[in-house]
C-alpha cells in the first residue's frame, strides 16, 4: 500500500464510531491490563439491562442524558485463591449512577465430589453503591453513547427469557424443599398456586419467583449457570425465601441490617419484574 493510502486509511479508521477506552494516567506506572471480554460491548450492555431492570431508576438517567455517554471502569480484581481454584474476580463501576458491579468467572474443582465448576464468561455476583470518586490506577475507561446504548436495550426489549421445561421444574422442587424446610404451608387447591417468573439475566446465575399465593418471593442463584445440570447434581443451588408480610421493611437500619430481611424499594422492584415485565403461571399439582 502507498504511504499516503496508507495514512489515509489510518485517518478513517481513526474516525470510525465506537466505545472511546482509555486507561487511568499515571507518571511511571505501567498501563493495567484487563480482560478483553470486560471491556466488550456485549457484556456491558447487558450490564445495563440488568441494572436498568433491578437498580437504575428514571432519576438516575439525567446525568448521562445530558452529557449522552455512558462510562464505565473496567478492573480485574486479585484474589488469593485455593489450590485449584482458577477463578477469577473483576469490577465494573459506573460512576454516573454511583454504582459498582461485581463479577466471577468461575472455574474451580470441589475437591470431595471430583467437580468442576466454570463459567464461560463473568457473572455478576453483587451490585453497590458507592462514592466512585477518581479513575482507579488499575481500571481502564470505556465510554459508550447513551442514545446508541438506548436504542438497543429498546429494540431487544421484548426478548426475554423465563425459566420453563425442565429448568422450571428443578426450581419448584428447590423452591419446595426450602418452604417445607421453613414449615411454610403451601396451598391445597392448586388452582389457587400462581406464580410470577422474572426474565432471567444473561449476566447473573439468578432467578427471581413471586409465589402469589403464598406472598413470598423466592430467589434462587449459584456459581454457575442455572440451566446446568450440575447445578441440581450436586446442589450447589441456594434458594432464599421472603415473606413480603413480614420480612419487608423501610430501611434495612430498623433491622441492624439483617439479610433476612428487603427494604420497600427492594420489593417493589422485584414484584415490578416477576408481575409486570415477568411470566404468569398457574401451577398443576406436583408428581409424585
Amino acid at each position: 500500500m502507498r504511504p499516503l493510502a496508507l495514512l489515509f486509511a489510518c485517518v478513517i479508521a481513526l474516525l470510525m464510531p465506537g466505545p472511546m477506552v482509555r486507561a487511568a494516567s499515571s507518571s511511571g506506572v505501567e498501563a493495567p491490563t484487563v480482560p478483553a471480554e470486560l471491556t466488550a460491548k456485549p457484556l456491558l450492555y447487558e450490564i445495563v439491562r440488568y441494572l436498568y431492570r433491578w437498580h437504575i431508576d428514571e432519576a438516575d438517567l439525567d446525568r448521562v442524558v445530558q452529557s449522552n455517554e455512558v462510562v464505565f471502569w473496567a478492573r480485574e480484581i486479585k484474589v488469593a485463591l485455593d489450590e485449584k481454584d482458577n477463578s477469577r474476580f473483576a469490577a465494573v463501576t459506573l460512576p454516573q449512577f454511583r454504582l459498582e458491579v461485581r463479577l466471577k468467572k468461575a472455574d474451580y474443582v470441589i475437591p470431595e465430589r471430583d467437580v468442576r465448576v466454570a463459567n464461560e464468561q463473568y457473572r455478576i455476583v453483587s451490585v453497590a453503591t458507592i462514592d466512585p470518586g477518581a479513575l482507579p490506577e488499575d481500571a481502564v475507561e470505556i465510554k459508550h453513547v447513551y442514545t446508541d446504548l438506548r436504542d438497543e436495550l429498546f429494540r431487544t426489549r421484548n426478548q426475554a427469557r423465563f425459566p420453563e421445561g425442565e429448568l422450571l421444574e428443578r426450581l419448584r422442587a428447590a423452591a419446595r424443599r426450602e418452604l417445607e424446610k421453613e414449615g411454610v404451608q403451601r396451598p391445597a387447591d392448586a388452582a389457587a398456586n400462581v406464580i410470577h417468573l422474572a426474565p432471567l439475566s444473561s449476566v447473573a446465575n439468578e432467578a427471581w419467583v413471586y409465589w402469589e399465593s403464598g406472598r413470598r418471593l423466592l430467589r434462587f442463584d449459584s456459581d454457575i449457570d442455572l440451566a446446568d445440570a450440575r447445578v441440581w447434581e450436586h446442589e450447589n443451588l441456594s434458594v432464599r425465601v421472603f415473606d413480603i408480610d413480614t420480612k419487608v421493611v423501610v430501611s434495612l437500619d430498623e433491622v441492624s441490617g439483617s439479610n433476612a430481611f428487603m427494604t420497600r424499594d427492594q420489593a417493589g422492584r422485584i414484584l415490578f419484574n416477576c408481575m409486570v415485565l415477568g411470566r404468569r403461571l398457574e401451577l398443576q399439582p406436583a408428581k409424585p
